[in-house]
């Protein structure tokens, strides 16, 4: 798995060179990813790893997903990726983490994502961009989740789909890890869709 200063420096160079590309200054990438001046400097002098939130609305301004601004070297039409070289995303002071392990670019933005949750962890997700689906299933554990006012608790090997246009949130209210992978689907009209709000509430990062 890369190391925090590797995903740092990763992102930094990818943000800075794809800015610099569409031929934006940073006051505008800030304007247009609804960060502040100094947010956006943090991120392209790495230091600091910038939190899920962050990420997503830096890649929608961007016009692409957020597996290229942790890529490491050149995407090929065949994309493997190593365990070592997955990035996590976020983590709780629980021990908790959410593991980017692939994912596309737009227009139709998909992302595998997996997760563990310890006892008593959980993470917030605000309302997606419309036409947003996520489907995950449980490895480990069981997961309780709240999608709006729908309440659900899932075991191993269960599955669930859903348009997550509303908050969403995933819970271990047991006594065991959780585990689930997670697929987010995204289409797109054009490069610059309404950005993704994932709350990384109480990740780290800016």
């Amino acid at each position: 798995m890369q190391t925090p200063d590797e995903l740092a420096g990763a992102i930094a160079r990818n943000v800075r060179q794809r800015r610099q590309r569409m031929g934006l200054t940073i006051d505008l990438l800030a304007g247009r990813s609804n960060l502040s001046k100094g947010t956006v400097i943090q991120v392209e002098q790495a230091r600091s790893n910038p939190s899920v939130a962050t990420l997503c609305r830096l890649a929608d301004a961007l016009g692409v997903g957020v597996a290229s601004l942790i890529e490491t070297g050149a995407a090929p039409r065949i994309t493997v990726r190593r365990a070592e070289q997955s990035a996590a995303l976020w983590a709780s002071p629980g021990g908790s983490k959410a593991i980017f392990r692939i994912g596309t670019d737009p227009p139709d933005i998909v992302e595998v994502w997996d997760w563990y949750l310890e006892p008593g962890d959980a993470f917030d997700g605000e309302a997606h961009p419309p036409g947003t689906t996520e489907v995950l299933t449980v490895l480990e554990g069981e997961l309780s989740m709240t999608i709006g006012d729908e309440h659900v608790l899932l075991s191993v090997g269960d599955t669930i789909l859903f348009e997550a246009v509303v908050d969403h949130r995933y819970a271990n209210h047991a006594q065991e890890r959780n585990r689930f992978i997670m697929n987010v689907m995204q289409p797109m009209e054009g490069p610059m869709g309404g950005p993704d709000t994932i709350s990384a509430a109480g990740a780290g990062g800016v």
